[in-house]
């Protein structure tokens, strides 16, 4: 069981990780139970008492945030085997030896997943996420290339054609960044020097995001210019900056495998071309989408390391005096939380309940009902009900194939273990579909592996339909403990989780234009986490939405997937444009600087149009984020006074009036203000000291036009975002 929680489609490094974790978790669980079992002596130790003791460890191991997942794991099992087999066996299984003995074998265990990943050959994290970042830097470039193709092409048939190729590769490119986050933790246990030279180490995903965020925005924009760009009027001097520009990211995408740092260094990229470079027509201006499709190849044409090196001696600088005090701040992160208490609570609940009365339906066999549970251990929500049933489904599985297996070579240990193999390989394709997942295949291969390859179980079917109830009860006491804890159902939360994503695209453009006045290079750090936050709460829209649709509906009207996947994509696309809009003024401030322009002085007009739109963006924002709230707002809550609203039963949100996003006349209003801040772009950029200065005024020039596009398009998010919304309100109102 340890071999199959450790190496399960993983690397060397990561192996070696496990091993460790493994480690902690069975000396954490050897020490304490024998204290435990020596204060209570073995000729005591009754059903009760042992559930009693695995639920008590099973909170303190769950409360333990520094804990690594796979330790809490191996830990959770162990205790269910110390307690469990110490109450079968009574003063015969030993204070000391049975916890040494479990010990002993989650060592082998380790041992043997080391092995097993060094032979014949080393399967290693190093070369695995070296392949997949040539792979994603081919899928890259190849992008890239067809973005040009689309944005200079004159035919929009053929544009729509390699945008739908594009997309095509950015799924695959979604696929190689998945795995390379899987197996880049893998590299510092690989390279040991990486650990021991600590925090300058960049992970590669890191880089490759930066990569993936400006071809989103390329796409944004073919996507907006087949509406806004007439191919024939573009200035041919933008056509020939592009393909230069072309030319270049291709020498900027080949750098992307020095990313590493167990790689070869190399030269860094030189921009030859900028000092020969040719100043632009403020008619681009016209031509928002060209306008962002220029920033956005500039933007990834950069030199990310400077950057990068600026960006983490600004966090040193400003985290040094926070890290002084002392613990304060560390104790701080390792103190549990609300949700890490009602974490531990609920497992130490369904683990103690299983291991009750797995012991009272059949003593001899009580391991199984508390084990179905210890090895699904999360600390975050999963999918219950889907989750349940694919490791149900699982074990059946396993079970059947491994009492057909015994009866087939049951003479021949070494045939049985023969037999494994092509069950091995078939769980390793059931892991991987939408039915049984991680949960499923785990389930399948460890009860497959416990009738072939254990002894001394009396006859195997009747085994395997002793092992099977036993998963089935402790299935039965993980929902029951789950429905009676957390009985919010997924569909509820993905539609909080929207409110909150709203909200915090509301904070995030109010923070962002508040600071406008004072340089945002100044103020860096606060915005850089306020777009960390965006990001991790779209995250967790995309975990709700995916765990909603696996859910039952039971009573409840179906989850209307269609309409969360168009607001999941909107609420990305508006995340993505926010962050160019920081990018894009943080450099245009720079440039600004450079010109001997002042922020603060000569931008004033600039200022109070950004300040007009973001509180028209924030008034519908705040609509939207009210409206999809599971809290009724103050005013409904006035109507409910009256009796003028009634609540939904599951949501408890108000079925009164609705208030929806951008009306016609906000629009008109809003367009009036990007028009009024373009021409006071072109009047800071016909200013003298702008226009004097040629080098850098290309880059003022796609800032500004960055700007627009993203104003532009963050009115059409939202006001798209209204009609989803709404559609939503009528569908759970019909």
């Amino acid at each position: 069981m340890t071999a199959t929680l450790i190496v399960w489609e993983t690397t060397l490094g990561d192996t070696l990780c496990g091993t460790w974790h493994a480690f902690i978790g069975i000396c954490l669980v050897a020490g304490a139970s024998i204290l435990s079992l020596w204060l209570v002596q073995l000729e005591h130790l009754n059903s009760i008492l042992a559930a009693v003791f695995v639920a008590l460890g099973t909170f303190v191991v769950a409360l333990l945030r520094f804990l690594p997942l796979l330790s809490k794991r191996i830990a959770l099992c162990g205790l269910v085997l110390v307690y469990v087999g110490a109450a079968i066996e009574g003063p015969e299984s030993g204070i000391v030896m049975r916890p040494l003995h479990i010990a002993a074998s989650t060592a082998l265990g380790a041992v043997a997943s080391i092995l097993a990943m060094s032979l014949p050959v080393p399967h290693l994290a190093t070369l695995e996420v070296k392949n997949k970042c040539k792979s994603y830097v081919k899928n890259a470039t190849r992008r890239m290339n067809l973005f040009m193709k689309a944005m200079i092409t004159e035919e929009s048939s053929e544009a729509l054609e390699l945008a739908a190729e594009a997309k095509t590769l950015g799924e695959s490119a979604a696929k190689l960044m998945k795995n390379i986050q899987k197996c880049q933790d893998g590299v510092l246990w690989e390279v040991p020097r990486l650990r021991l030279t600590g925090r300058g180490y960049k992970q590669p995903l890191d880089s490759l995001k930066e990569v993936e965020v400006t071809l989103r925005g390329m796409e944004m924009a073919i996507a907006a210019s087949r509406s806004q760009i007439p191919t024939d009027s573009i200035d041919q001097q933008v056509m020939d900056e592009m393909k230069a520009v072309a030319e270049q990211l291709t020498q900027k995408f080949a750098q992307i495998k020095t990313l590493l740092p167990f790689s070869a260094p190399t030269t860094p990229y030189q921009n030859q071309k900028n000092d020969a470079e040719k100043s632009l027509s403020l008619d681009i201006m016209q031509h928002l989408s060209m306008s962002f499709f220029l920033f956005c190849t500039k933007y990834l044409k950069r030199d990310s390391s400077s950057s990068v090196n600026k960006d983490d001696d600004h966090q040193k600088s400003l985290f040094i005096e926070d890290e002084k005090p002392g613990w304060g701040m560390r104790l701080k992160h390792w103190l549990p939380r609300r949700q890490d208490i009602l974490l531990a609570t609920k497992w130490s609940l369904s683990l103690g309940l299983a291991v009750f009365l797995g012991l009272a339906y059949n003593k001899n066999q009580g391991y199984w009902s508390g084990l179905a549970i210890s090895i699904s251990f999360a600390t975050k929500r999963q999918a219950t009900f889907s989750g349940a049933n694919a490791r149900a489904q699982g074990t059946a599985l396993g079970s059947i194939y491994g009492i057909l297996g015994y009866f087939v070579c049951h003479k021949f240990a070494s045939l049985r273990l023969a037999f494994l193999l092509p069950w091995i390989i078939f769980t390793t394709f059931l892991r991987h579909s939408k039915s049984y997942g991680e949960a499923g295949g785990i389930s399948a291969i460890i009860a497959a592996f416990v009738i072939l390859g254990r002894v001394g179980y009396g006859r195997p079917s009747q085994f395997g339909i002793e092992r099977m109830s036993e998963a089935c009860i402790g299935l039965f006491c993980f929902l029951l403990v789950e429905v009676l804890l957390q009985p919010r159902r997924a569909a509820t939360l993905s539609k909080k989780q929207v409110s909150l994503c709203f909200g915090v695209i509301k904070d995030f453009m109010e923070q962002f234009v508040a600071i406008k006045t004072t340089g945002l290079s100044q103020s860096r750090l606060p915005l850089e986490e306020a777009k960390r936050k965006m990001q991790k709460k779209t995250v967790t829209l995309k975990e709700f939405i995916r765990e909603a649709k696996l859910e039952p509906n039971f009573w409840f009207k179906p989850f209307p997937s269609d309409n969360y996947a168009l607001l999941l994509s909107s609420i990305s696309r508006m995340v993505d444009l926010l962050s160019f809009t920081a990018s894009a003024t943080e450099l245009l401030s720079e440039e600004l600087k450079k010109a001997g322009v002042t922020w603060k002085d000569n931008t004033e007009q600039i200022c109070i149009d950004i300040e007009l739109f973001k509180a028209k963006i924030c008034s519908s924002l705040k609509y939207l984020q009210e409206e999809t709230s599971t809290k009724p707002s103050s005013a409904d809550q006035k109507q409910q006074e009256v009796g003028t609203s009634s609540n939904d039963i599951e949501t408890g949100s108000p079925q009164g009036s609705k208030r929806f996003s951008i009306t016609s006349a906000d629009e008109e209003e809003l367009e009036n203000i990007i028009d009024t801040f373009l021409q006071h772009s072109r009047e800071l950029m016909e200013s003298h000291r702008v226009a004097e200065n040629s080098k850098d005024r290309n880059k003022v020039l796609l800032c500004l036009g960055c700007i627009g596009f993203c104003m532009k398009s963050l009115v059409s998010e939202t006001k798209e975002v209204g009609k989803v919304v709404k559609e939503l309100g009528r569908r759970e109102n019909s």
